[in-house]
């Protein structure tokens, strides 16, 4: 699905969710790839996490931030799919839709929208 100006694709180690439509956005690391372990809830459970952030390829050069959830105890596979993505390299990323967080981190207007009473 190509319904964006700028494109990234990666297949997720752990798990992809069937049936959602997946954002894709092409772009290039802006620093190496590291290795980290998330946690996904309130139990504690700990995955490896592979982060990075991409510079897009669109008229802006948005960053865009990805995390690949490994399954629990494959850091040491985190750790090398890490060692693989350096400052530089080109990217693809393909991740769902669903889960996906978009964050304004430099609006400059917020307007209120009154609230409609009911008829």
């Amino acid at each position: 699905m190509h319904a964006f100006a700028g494109y990234l694709s990666m297949q997720t180690s752990a798990h992809t969710q069937a049936n959602w439509p997946d954002a894709e956005y092409t772009g290039t690391l802006l620093h190496a790839a590291e290795a980290r372990t998330t946690v996904l809830d309130i139990e504690g459970t700990a995955v490896p996490t592979l982060c990075m952030e991409v510079e897009l390829d669109n008229a802006i050069c948005t960053h865009l931030l990805v995390e690949q959830f490994f399954p629990t105890g494959h850091f040491s596979q985190c750790q090398a799919a890490s060692k693989r993505l350096k400052k530089g390299a080109r990217v693809t990323v393909q991740a769902p839709l669903v889960g996906m967080r978009l964050v304004a981190r430099n609006a400059t207007h917020i307007h209120i929208h009154p609230q409609e009473q009911a008829a």
